[in-house]
């Protein structure tokens, strides 16, 4: 049984992380939609902002490697066909059901009853995954593109940053080409000085990633907790599936065959679910009475999104945000895939409406 001194960094900014997105009510999936929808773009300018603030604070730690006892690891994965394969099906997912991976457990925490159903068909989906590990592992791969491995370090970052830079003007001006204006994320005149609050919660966001990069040495991520709980609930109702040798298992072994409050990545997402129910807990909670479109939609979504996630090498959280602000070009694979997903979802579902 590990003691606290392990399980407290780890449930601390995760409650910290649940607690930015609750209050600021901040979302990965919305600011997606409102981008393709309403062509409103704070919400992903707030996240490109994010990105290059998480890409600064993660650079000396990852540059250093090790400081005294502590070892620093990104989130930097070989560019696999499984990537863009699983990025699409989660951004279907995440327009269908009840919001991402954070977006889920964000509303778990809220005491929402979708989200329940969510969460468990994204551990169906990603236990799944899982299981047909040695069907799609061998699909084509290129080994880790790294933007400081490729530039080193000074070059690879003004890149990297210059690319997030040229993102961010773009946003702009794609807002204010569809909608003659450009909705503020920073108000600065002589008598106000005011940040708006999903830019607050990007900036809350990048500061506790790094936090937990440089408190355990690895970044925030939620995708491989899927499978993790699909094993241990497997084994808790002595279900007839030998899970321990699966070939994800074996390549996992010491995370799969973790306590549950030994896994980092468990820790963290019991953290942000009770951060986000802190932060509803001052507050008076309007539950919403599920319907059975809505029921049928979060069950799709989650097997989506758990299968999706696990194939591939990460969620909105591990692969995305983690792995861009890592340097690693696949978390750019992951956004542009998902995005292709995210649209297809609201244009069909905007067309049958």
């Amino acid at each position: 049984m590990p003691d606290i001194i392990h399980i407290l960094p780890y449930l601390t900014i995760g409650a910290l992380l649940g607690a930015s997105l609750n209050y600021f009510h901040f979302g990965f999936s919305s600011s997606f939609s409102g981008l393709i929808l309403t062509k409103d773009t704070r919400g992903m300018r707030s996240v490109v902002v994010m990105l290059g603030f998480a890409i600064l604070l993660f650079s000396p730690m990852l540059a250093i490697e090790t400081w005294g006892a502590k070892s620093f690891q990104g989130y930097i994965r070989p560019i696999s066909l499984s990537i863009p394969i699983g990025a699409f099906l989660f951004g279907i997912g995440m327009q269908m059901g009840c919001g991402c991976a954070s977006g889920t457990l964000n509303r778990l925490g809220q005491l929402q009853p979708l989200p329940i159903i969510t969460l468990v068909f994204m551990i169906v989906g990603g236990t799944v995954a899982a299981a047909t590990f040695d069907t799609w592992q061998w699909l084509p791969k290129i080994e880790p593109i790294a933007f400081q491995r490729s530039f080193g370090w000074p070059l690879g970052l003004v890149i990297h940053l210059t690319i997030l830079i040229a993102l961010y003007k773009g946003l702009q001006k794609y807002e204010m080409k569809h909608t003659g204006n450009v909705n503020y994320l920073i108000k600065l005149t002589p008598e106000e000085f005011k940040l708006h609050p999903i830019l607050m919660a990007g900036l809350s966001l990048a500061i506790l990633n790094a936090s937990l990069l440089f408190f355990t040495g690895l970044p925030w991520s939620i995708s491989s907790v899927f499978p993790f709980w699909g094993g241990n609930i497997i084994e808790l109702l002595a279900l007839p599936i030998d899970w321990s040798f699966w070939d994800y298992t074996l390549e996992n072994e010491k995370r799969m065959n973790a306590h549950l409050l030994e896994n980092p990545v468990s820790l963290t997402s019991l953290g942000v679910i009770l951060g986000a129910f802190i932060i509803s807990a001052t507050q008076s909670i309007h539950l919403n009475k599920p319907s059975i479109k809505p029921l049928l939609f979060s069950i799709l979504a989650g097997l989506l999104m758990g299968f999706g996630a696990v194939m591939a090498s990460g969620c909105n959280i591990g692969a995305f945000f983690s792995g861009i602000a890592s340097g690693s070009l696949h978390g750019w694979v992951w956004f542009i895939f998902a995005f292709t997903g995210n649209f297809l979802a609201l244009k069909v579902g905007k067309n049958n409406n």
